[in-house]
């Protein structure tokens, strides 16, 4: 059966070494002329763009609308996309990502789209700087929503009128590397494919019983077989 597989980005297909938090931190000194060390540490892993975002406004004691919001990831985009042109930027792909993908690709059975907190233009500058934004047809982003449980019904539309194939539940896997994927996924019913190769061991994740867990995509194969073939 065809299989609909939405992936996570950040942690699991990419580590941007901290190109992501650094540039929220830089949009936000910029925007309310603070500095950096009066934010505490954000909880980026797995949170979408826009709620990350109504943190900073809540931390600063700021009122917001979503105009504000939207105003405000504008200047974390162009940091974004400064901070990943960097000389010195040392981010890069995970383990197997490039090989997995491109696999995939060659699959018939297999329909490959994001579900993921980036806004869209965010997930483009990172996937595109590491060279691998094309093999996503379409997805759920956060721009759509800033409750990431509210995605997946987005994902599962755009990608059901991309491919013009209908996808149960059943056939349909997030991928992705913290525990807000694997609520994200239990939300619309879909399978969640855990991989700990962001903040996450294997153990903490599997004890939220996702589908399945793996500690990264570093055996192509054994991934390819689990992704399009496992009940």
């Amino acid at each position: 059966m065809p299989r609909l597989l939405l992936f996570d980005i950040d942690g699991t297909l990419i580590d941007s070494h901290g190109a992501g938090g650094g540039a929220i931190l830089d949009a936000a000194e910029e925007h309310f002329g603070i500095k950096r060390e009066q934010l505490p540490p954000l909880q980026l892993a797995g949170a979408t763009d826009p709620a990350i975002a109504m943190d900073v406004f809540t931390l600063v004691k700021r009122e917001h609308t979503r105009d504000d919001v939207f105003a405000f990831l504008d200047r974390y985009l162009a940091n974004l996309q400064r901070r990943l042109q960097a000389e010195d930027f040392s981010g890069f792909t995970l383990p197997g990502v490039v090989e997995l993908l491109e696999t995939l690709r060659r699959e018939t059975d297999a329909h490959l789209g994001l579900l993921t907190g980036n806004v869209r233009r965010g997930a483009q500058i990172k996937l595109s700087r590491h060279g691998i934004h094309h093999h996503f047809i379409d997805g759920g982003f956060g721009c759509d929503h800033h409750d990431r449980n509210q995605l997946g019904p987005v994902a599962l539309k755009r990608m059901q009128d991309a491919t013009g194939m209908t996808f149960n539940a059943a056939d349909v896997i997030v991928i992705g590397d913290t525990p807000k994927d694997i609520r994200c996924a239990e939300a619309f019913g879909a399978k969640c494919l855990a991989v700990a190769t962001g903040q996450y061991s294997c153990a903490e994740l599997s004890a939220l019983k996702p589908w399945r867990c793996v500690e990264s995509f570093a055996d192509v194969p054994a991934i390819v077989e689990l992704l399009l073939r496992a009940a």
